[in-house]
């Protein structure tokens, strides 16, 4: 009897054991899905960086930014967490290391899975200056209509192209499959052909200099035919300077050259078979002159007002943002307010719509970016900046009435984010767009965060702490 009651008791005290583990485990799940659920609920409340390694089946994408403080670049998988997300956070392995006070880190741009960041100095390429070129550690295997994302290694320098020999350059740009690198002070450019198996490979990307443009380069390239390289005086011979190249021909010298009306060129960009130009007003464009057919006297220079009134002061621009047929900039005067200027850069007669960013008194706007949604709604982006002021993420509805012509363009929602810390040409906010077509992150200077925009509904999602002064930002990678 003695015995039955002790292995009774011996019952009674496991069954009691389970039961407390039971609670246990349940109290801790229900914790875990109320920071999930606070943190959709307070989009604004800042999430901790986890900086151990996330599960591979939940990281949606691959972040990688530039952290002014530092001087590198930062990468973090971001991963879903309950009803929010969470950011695994680490330095790419063996960036070179780059002082802030002697370097600048320039764009960032993917092709192939090949991540490159453009790096300039502060001596006019004297102390070291060129781009650098990053393995992802992102695979992506490829089913017929759909593609399957795996994460197996960790981003890590493949090679850093770092020396007094390359120009200090201050652009980068992709076109198709190949990375352009701007050589200011080598008065040219290098074509950078990035291997076809990806960011895990361990293969050498192939590079060639061509001689074209000079002094602060912008430039655009179609079609891996041709490129057109400016110059950036604002007087002399080489004001307004176009050097076009062919990109199949001999690269120690332009094919011609012409010369825009105004100077002091400060954008390119190629969107369908032409080449816009942002000089000191206004906006040019010639055809893209595949046969090398045209020389300097006989290339058609056509023109395009920013302005309403032209007679009156003229707007300009310094950065284009081409978007299907469509291209994108910020226009700026003197005496009027800035507003997004919409192209339609394709027809056989391009013409401006100016849409207006409402009130900014004070603020300045950053160059455009643009993306369609899931459902097909197309928007564009812009940051309203300045010390001192609610900084914004305005959001453009770019066919309201869904005819695919965006002369309709209009300002939809100015969203509140946190803080940018601009210092000459740098600290602006960065936005990256996720594959999901509905997501993207945008990066906060001034408060060391990222926060996750839901675009579909103009709204914040979640505000994730990384730390440091996080700028450009690009993602690669999808969710499984």
């Amino acid at each position: 009897m003695k015995t039955q009651w002790a292995c009774a008791a011996s019952r009674v005290q496991f069954v009691l054991l389970a039961v407390m583990l039971l609670c246990w485990t349940g109290c801790n799940s229900q914790s875990n899905d109320s920071d999930g659920d606070n943190a959709a609920q307070n989009p604004t409340a800042k999430t901790v960086v986890n900086q151990e390694n996330l599960s591979p089946s939940r990281v949606i994408t691959r972040l990688f930014w530039q952290d002014r403080n530092d001087g590198i670049v930062y990468v973090g998988d971001l991963a879903r967490q309950g009803n929010g997300y969470q950011v695994a956070k680490s330095k790419v392995e063996n960036f070179p290391s780059l002082s802030p006070s002697v370097n600048d880190l320039v764009q960032m741009e993917i092709a192939n899975g090949r991540l490159f960041v453009g790096v300039r100095d502060h001596s006019d390429g004297k102390e070291n200056s060129g781009w650098i070129e990053i393995n992802t550690g992102v695979e992506e295997e490829q089913h017929g209509d759909h593609s399957h994302w795996h994460y197996p290694a960790k981003a890590k320098v493949h090679s850093a192209t770092l020396d007094k020999e390359q120009g200090n350059p201050a652009h980068m740009y992709q076109y198709g499959n190949c990375i352009y690198i701007a050589n200011d002070k080598n008065n040219g450019f290098t074509q950078v052909q990035p291997p076809q198996d990806g960011g895990l490979s361990d293969s050498n990307s192939e590079t060639k200099f061509y001689t074209g443009g000079g002094g602060h380069i912008t430039m655009a390239a179609v079609a891996d035919r041709i490129a057109y390289s400016t110059w950036i005086d604002r007087s002399g011979k080489n004001a307004g300077r176009v050097d076009v190249v062919e990109l199949k021909g001999d690269p120690s010298e332009p094919r011609y050259s012409f010369n825009l009306p105004v100077g002091g060129i400060h954008g390119a960009a190629a969107c369908g078979n032409r080449v816009y130009f942002a000089p000191a007003n206004g906006v040019y464009w010639v055809n893209c002159d595949f046969d090398f057919a045209e020389n300097r006297d006989t290339v058609k220079i056509e023109y395009l007002s920013l302005d309403e009134d032209p007679s009156d002061t003229e707007y300009r621009t310094g950065a284009f943002h081409s978007f299907h047929n469509h291209l994108f900039c910020i226009a700026n005067s003197k005496s009027g307010e800035p507003v997004l200027c919409v192209i339609d850069a394709t027809v056989p007669q391009p013409s401006v719509t100016r849409v207006s960013c409402g009130e900014l008194k004070g603020a300045k706007l950053s160059s455009v970016n643009a993306t369609s949604v899931v459902g097909g709604q197309s928007f564009a982006f812009a940051f309203a900046e300045g010390d001192g002021l609610e900084e914004k993420l305005l959001i453009f509805d770019l066919d309201p009435n869904g005819d695919k012509c965006f002369d309709d363009a209009k300002l939809l929602k100015a969203v509140e984010i946190g803080a940018s810390q601009l210092v000459g040409h740098f600290g602006h906010h960065g936005i990256t767009f996720l594959d999901d077509r509905k997501t993207a992150v945008v990066t906060n200077p001034g408060d060391g965060t990222l926060t996750v925009v839901d675009v579909k509904t103009q709204s914040v999602t979640q505000t994730v702490s990384v730390g440091g002064q996080p700028t450009k930002i690009i993602s690669f990678g999808a969710a499984n």
